[in-house]
């Protein structure tokens, strides 16, 4: 793996739902499901920015992901290599997105993506990103993902947004461990924090 000093490091999760609300295990398909928000937070060394991206027009909300992505970010997620990329890239054919990059998926590799739950496990045994938190001292989440269907679908956009941010932020502080790193967040200014793309879409 590059060296992280001279990279933006961008740590990601994402939400998702079923198209058909009364068939919850949908948002685990990215035929049956969609994505309602992707979380971020980017580290560059000197600033650290949270961002959330929720819309009700799911293209746009990927385009506007892919926007922010630069050649040589570090992507960082738990389980990120099994869900949450390919789910966004699935997602991203469907409604013929052209991501802002190619991202290399491939089993082992490093150099792109960086996931916590596999360098953990040692792509041998899956581990919960509460448990692992836990474990090393960099606390757990508050939430429940099985509220974001409900959340979803009532219009509490910002629930969903926040419950995202807490896997982003355990998943930050999670790499920080694994990679003998500070946790800039507790100590670097937060250039921005929950930032919305659907403060004025219509629910209707």
């Amino acid at each position: 793996m590059r060296a992280l000093s001279s990279r933006r490091l961008v740590v990601l999760d994402i939400e998702t739902v079923s198209l058909n609300p009364v068939d919850p295990k949908g948002a685990l398909d990215a035929l049956n499901g969609r994505v309602v928000c992707i979380g971020t937070l980017i580290d560059d060394g000197e600033n650290v920015v949270e961002r959330t991206f929720t819309d009700r027009d799911e293209r746009r909300l990927l385009s506007d992901f892919w926007d922010i992505i630069q050649p040589a970010d570090l992507l960082i997620g738990h389980n990120v290599l099994e869900f949450d990329l390919p789910f966004i890239r699935q997602r991203c054919w469907i409604l013929n997105v052209k991501p802002g990059r190619e991202v290399n998926l491939r089993k082992y590799y490093t150099d792109e993506v960086f996931d916590t739950m596999q360098i953990w496990g040692n792509w041998l045994k899956k581990v919960k990103l509460d448990d692992l938190g836990h474990a090393l001292a960099c606390g757990q989440k508050t939430g429940n993902g099985s509220n974001v269907n409900q959340w979803w679908f009532s219009g509490e956009l910002d629930k969903v947004a926040e419950y995202c941010l807490e896997d982003v932020r355990l998943t930050y502080r999670v790499f920080c461990r694994l990679n003998y790193l500070p946790d800039r967040r507790s100590a670097a200014p937060l250039a921005a924090s929950v930032v919305s793309t659907t403060a004025a879409v219509s629910m209707t």
